[in-house]
């Protein structure tokens, strides 16, 4: 702002008076004016050109007065659309996100849900487009954001990002630096209107009751002229001296705005003050001659969005340059080119026949017109003049020069790929990638070429969020109950600026607490994300089917076909409890069914441990009941074993194996015949008692069963 520094204080400039206000205004109109005369001239004939406009005048008027041909095949709307729908295929979309501590994430949300709604709201997606496509073919485009109200019958206001369809209705600060336009420090939006229509708009102007325009055009020529008037919204920035104020609770406030009984009633105390600068944004609607509205803009960036796309600094002046600056000569060569081989071709003479002098007598006729005719025979005369015999007419056959304007066409198709850097394999043509991986690479050259367009668009998108996070406390500043807008696009509400109960717990989104920042996301539209998990899915569910029974409900409703929902709430009922128990419809239950079902899950839990100590008790009782049987029934048999051996009749040997064999079967019912541990690691076996060792097949002493045995001393 060096040029006006000398003529005005910028932090005395919200003191002017209307006449000031519209002297400076003018006269930064006319710097903006000098400053962009010569990249706006450069811009205009790079459109002109893909219009259509690529034969210089003289040129093309000197081939007209020849009838020679003049053709145009335009192929520089391909380049351009290239670059601009994969930018519509990898939309760059804003990401708000917490700073310092008085800031959450829930609220963040929040403010990322109400941009979206913000965008969806303003069809902020043409906005972008639009700027993003100037840019590409001229070098420069531009967006505004704006608040208006909802609707001719509501005082409720919401912000709005509109488009700038004209680029060469913009004129901002020239001296601006940040590629974003964030230290843009005012900027003008005009049209012209013809006389009639601005006294239709504005009928209460001053100017619309004055008579003589043609005075005020020669004093303002740039805003009233013959036909036309000029109205603008002038947008400026200016600056103000405050104190400010640091408080005990760690917020800042303007020493202006504090009021000492709220800070005894909060117990909070002023811990530092200081002095500083803070810029406020101006808006006023002017013309030639008067202010026709005027009002206060929120923030502290001039609302009007630039998207760059090439720029130069040239003398000391901004040039903007786009796709199609250097891709002109290869376009103007191509059209030389293929109008010379046309023309070659069609003004080509038919071969002549060349004979000797005579041998055409008496049948010139015929020979006149076998260019033109299909005569079945040509007749001659074998002689010439002189007499002597001569051989029969030949045709002098002459080729243009056909396959060196071919070769020299193609010279300038390869000239417009390296000038763009978009190459075969990236317009769709064959080219010579035989494999996916190399087209693939090669489309990644032409992305990467041409990178720095995206990249700004995304600069911009940085600064438009900065912008609404300004905005929207601004706007939204009352309790209420809002629409806002998720990613996959369905449309929720949210209450801010208020305490409320949800799930049992009291929250509340307050949009003036807390500092919040922006990033982008450069990548594909959620659209084409959305297609490529539905992909990426079913290669999951060909290598893996049970994920299918355990996320076919999910997978279904990514897919976009009539039914798709349905099916998939029917999958999801058909799975197990434990499977959905986290989704967000168990959480949506009210409080009291919810306190309800944690006791419930309480006493289950409480019982089934009862149970299981009540089992362990039974199964302790059985071991010990088994235990003492098997005690008792291991002492009857040595109680027979010492019987059998005092008496040592064959009789009681009997007795006792009738015996042993009750025992055994009695023994082999409670498992006493397993292996038992002695302590040692070592099982022994098999029982002590003879006769009871399924290996041991003879008793003590050798004897067998039904025989006598040995009895010692």
């Amino acid at each position: 702002m060096a040029q006006d520094k000398d003529k005005l204080d910028e932090k005395n400039q919200d003191k002017l008076t209307d006449e000031e206000i519209l002297s400076l205004a003018h006269d930064r109109f006319e710097i903006a004016v000098e400053a962009e005369a010569i990249t706006r001239a450069l811009e205009l004939d790079d459109l002109k050109f893909m219009c259509g406009e690529q034969w210089p005048t003289a040129i093309k008027q000197a081939r007209a007065l020849d009838q020679r041909p003049c053709l145009t095949v335009n192929r520089i709307p391909q380049f351009v659309r290239q670059i601009t729908n994969d930018q519509r295929q990898n939309r760059p979309s804003i990401k708000v996100n917490p700073v310092d501590d008085a800031a959450d994430i829930e609220t963040a949300k929040v403010y990322q849900w109400m941009v979206r709604h913000v965008e969806y709201r303003s069809c902020a997606d043409i906005a972008y487009d639009t700027g993003f496509e100037w840019a590409t073919k001229c070098g420069i485009g531009y967006y505004r954001l704006r608040t208006d109200y909802v609707d001719p019958l509501s005082f409720q206001q919401e912000i709005r990002i509109e488009l700038i369809k004209d680029r060469f209705s913009v004129y901002v600060d020239p001296y601006f630096q940040q590629p974003d336009g964030s230290d843009i420090q005012w900027g003008f939006i005009f049209e012209d209107l013809s006389h009639e229509e601005y006294k239709a708009q504005y009928p209460d102007s001053d100017l619309s009751s004055m008579s003589d325009w043609d005075s005020l055009g020669r004093n303002r020529p740039s805003w009233i002229q013959e036909n036309t008037v000029r109205v603008a919204e002038y947008y400026y920035k200016v600056f103000e001296d405050v104190t400010v104020c640091l408080l005990s609770d760690g917020s800042v406030l303007e020493k202006a705005q504090i009021v000492p009984e709220i800070l005894k009633e909060r117990k909070l105390k002023v811990v530092k003050e200081r002095e500083t600068v803070l810029p406020k944004i101006k808006w006023c609607k002017i013309n030639g001659v008067e202010i026709l509205d005027r009002t206060d803009i929120p923030g502290k960036y001039i609302p009007i969005i630039p998207i760059i796309g090439e720029e130069q600094i040239v003398d000391g002046k901004k040039v903007y340059a786009g796709i199609i600056r250097h891709a002109k000569d290869p376009q103007t060569n191509y059209n030389f080119w293929i109008s010379s081989m046309a023309e070659t071709i069609a003004l080509a003479p038919k071969a002549p026949f060349v004979g000797a002098s005579g041998q055409f007598e008496g049948y010139e006729e015929k020979w006149q017109t076998a260019n033109i005719k299909n005569h079945a025979y040509l007749e001659y005369n074998q002689i010439d003049l002189n007499g002597q015999p001569a051989p029969p007419p030949q045709r002098q056959a002459v080729e243009p020069p056909i396959q060196a304007m071919s070769m020299a066409m193609q010279g300038a198709i390869e000239d417009l790929k390296s000038t763009t850097g978009i190459y075969d394999a990236t317009l769709g043509n064959r080219s010579n990638e035989t494999s996916g991986i190399a087209i693939q690479r090669r489309n990644a050259q032409a992305q990467v070429s041409n990178f720095h367009f995206n990249d700004n668009l995304s600069r911009s998108l940085r600064h438009t969020g900065r912008i609404l996070l300004e905005w929207i406390p601004e706007v939204y500043d009352t309790p209420q109950t809002i629409h806002i807008l998720g990613e996959d696009g369905e449309v929720d509400q949210v209450k801010i600026n208020q305490i409320f109960e949800e799930a049992g717990e009291q929250k509340g989104h307050f949009l003036d607490a807390g500092t919040y920042d922006v990033t982008v996301d450069t990548g594909p539209s959620y659209q084409t994300k959305r297609q490529e998990a539905v992909a990426s899915m079913l290669d999951l569910a060909r290598s893996a089917p049970q994920v299918l029974q355990v996320a076919g409900d999910i997978m279904v409703r990514h897919m976009d076909w009539p039914g798709a929902q349905e099916i998939a709430d029917r999958i999801k009922k058909s799975l197990p409890p434990q499977l959905t128990a986290d989704d967000k419809d168990q959480t949506q239950l009210p409080p009291q069914v919810q306190q309800k079902l944690a006791q419930y899950s309480q006493m289950t839990q409480a019982l089934s441990q009862e149970v299981q100590k009540l089992s362990q008790v039974i199964e302790t009782k059985q071991m010990e009941n088994a235990s003492k049987e098997r005690i008792e029934a291991m002492r009857a048999q040595n109680t027979l074993v010492l019987e059998l051996l005092k008496h040592n009749a064959k009789d009681g040997q009997v007795a006792f194996q009738e015996e042993m064999k009750v025992l055994h079967k009695r023994l082999d019912m409670l498992g006493a015949n397993q292996p038992i541990d002695d302590g040692t690691g070592v099982p022994n076996g098999g029982s002590a008692i003879p006769g009871n060792n399924q290996n041991q097949n003879q008793p003590t002493g050798g004897s067998s069963p039904g025989q006598p045995m040995e009895t010692q001393p």
